[in-house]
């Protein structure tokens, strides 16, 4: 947590890498968690795609908009390390711990995904760490209230 998007190449590559990983692990989680439920591609690229422009639009009213390759590259990649780790600590605790304590811990897993993304956009706008989590705290409710309405459809 030392560092931050600063220490990113601002790269298309990265970006492009960044994506792919966040493809596979959306595959993946959809792949071998379905007794979670599965969830639609397309609901879970709509509210990330939202989550990135509100990230974006932070970006260039703050007047830090060169800094958005960097910013997210870093909060996509993040955010699939962590949805890999929500696989991984679902499928392998749930035999040991049951459904219940693991879907717990694999929420607490998501909600960590919060600090982690506050850290990343304060620090492209050089704020206090609590302005990140306020922003990312927005963003994550935004995008679970349009996965709520998007999913209420089908």
């Amino acid at each position: 947590m030392r560092k931050g998007p600063e220490h990113i190449p601002g790269s298309w590559l990265v970006l492009l890498l960044a994506v792919v990983l966040m493809v596979l692990s959306i595959f993946c989680a959809n792949v071998l968690l379905p007794s979670v439920g599965r969830q639609d591609y397309f609901v879970i690229y709509v509210s990330s795609s939202v989550g990135l422009l509100i990230y974006s639009g932070v970006l260039f009213v703050t007047g830090y908009g060169k800094r958005l390759l960097p910013v997210l590259s870093a909060i996509i990649a993040c955010g699939s390390i962590l949805t890999f780790l929500f696989v991984a600590e679902y499928v392998l605790l749930q035999p040991f711990l049951g459904v219940r304590i693991a879907a717990i811990l694999a929420t607490l897993i998501i909600f960590w995904s919060v600090p982690v993304e506050g850290h990343i956009i304060a620090r492209a706008i050089h704020q206090h760490w609590f302005a990140g989590i306020a922003i990312a705290m927005v963003v994550f409710v935004l995008q679970v209230a349009l996965q709520q309405m998007l999913s209420a459809d089908t």
